[in-house]
């Protein structure tokens, strides 16, 4: 799937990117496999994508090395769960930068709340996306958890270290 033009052959690294992750329902789904939501229905459901495009996109990423497709049986269907590979939980800072990025200039006055980026290490809140503003650690699935806008209890949510 490529979004305007195929840019996977350019030699800038930026456009090679955005080939393979510059679409916004990349993104979104990235941000729900980082955080444990591998099951087609939940991903939609938190996304709010129609089916057919979040099939398509699931497919681009599958073929771009982001994401792996697994079958399960639930009941007598036969459905998909997909899971980050190390490409894809390697995209974690691009994701950081995005939201702390959007908390500076495109802030919401309807929600109070916002994503935060917190250290298993230290337990502080980062300001960063790469690693650690309080302690230095490097942030990476294993080391980080998120406190989502969505968040009823405000808790930080460990993201998932399972990557295939």
């Amino acid at each position: 799937m490529v979004l305007r033009s195929d840019w996977s052959e350019r030699p800038c690294p930026i456009a090679r990117g955005i080939n393979a992750v510059g679409d916004p329902w990349v993104l979104l789904i990235l941000r729900e496999l980082v955080a444990g939501v591998y099951r087609f229905d939940q991903i939609r459901e938190q996304i709010g994508a129609a089916e057919n495009i979040l099939a398509k996109r699931l497919k681009h990423m599958v073929e771009e090395g982001l994401a792996v497709r697994a079958p399960y049986q639930d009941g007598s269907q036969r459905r998909f769960e997909y899971f980050p590979t190390q490409a894809g939980a390697d995209a974690l800072p691009i994701l950081h930068a995005y939201s702390l990025w959007a908390e500076k200039h495109t802030p919401s006055e309807s929600h109070g709340s916002r994503l935060g980026i917190i250290c298993r290490g230290c337990g502080q809140e980062s300001s960063t996306g790469e690693s650690c503003s309080n302690c230095g650690v490097g942030l990476t699935t294993k080391t980080v958890s998120w406190i989502r806008p969505t968040d009823e209890d405000h808790s930080p949510r460990p993201l998932t270290d399972l990557v295939v």
